[in-house]
């Protein structure tokens, strides 16, 4: 990948795959034409040694996307309206990780971030983030945002949310069992 951080031996790099589980690119048809959902689940950026090599895959998987809107990958971008969305594994402002790939991606001209929020109940004093748009709770870290739904820029985006159900809603023992992941949502309007 151009400017990958990606410190692997020549070799290895010939046949690892940027994409830890995968990057996806969905047309959905609809009244309007098209609408692209472009997938991804990236790696943590944890859970290696010195050469984090990992939270160098993790960069490289959100500027990944970033190159793919800029045209500067073999493959063209969609030229319909898109939805970039999935988890990206890292909070642009707490927990481990080189955020310059997330926060070029939220920043980048194609994508709007309408900042999902939700109120999961919890005070997170450690953090520098704003805890409403936590998508994920862990007992030692606190919450962290670590899953997007990006429209682009030219979609009216008419409202937004994590869905955090309190305590008591059945729905809450539901999602928890699905992943500590809990759903962000993004209502658009279709030109």
């Amino acid at each position: 990948m151009p400017g990958g951080l990606s410190a692997d031996p020549e070799d290895l790099g010939a046949v690892q795959r940027l994409a830890t589980t995968g990057f996806w690119d969905v047309p959905v048809e609809t009244v309007s034409g098209p609408l692209h959902l472009l997938a991804w689940h990236a790696t943590p950026p944890v859970f290696d040694g010195p050469e984090d090599r990992n939270g160098r895959r993790n960069h490289d998987e959100a500027a990944f996307w970033r190159l793919f809107l800029d045209g500067a990958l073999p493959m063209a971008p969609p030229e319909a309206p898109f939805v970039l969305l999935g988890d990206g594994n890292l909070d642009p402002a707490d927990g481990d990780g080189l955020r310059a790939g997330i926060a070029g991606l939220l920043a980048h001209p194609a994508v709007q971030d309408p900042r999902p929020q939700g109120l999961h109940g919890r005070t997170e004093p450690g953090q520098a983030g704003d805890p409403a748009l936590d998508t994920v709770l862990y007992a030692d870290l606190g919450g962290l945002r670590l899953d997007y739904v990006l429209p682009s820029s030219s979609l009216a985006v008419t409202d937004s949310g994590v869905l955090w159900p309190k305590p008591g809603d059945p729905l809450l023992a539901d999602l928890a069992a699905a992943s500590r992941h809990f759903p962000v949502w993004v209502d658009i309007a279709l030109p």
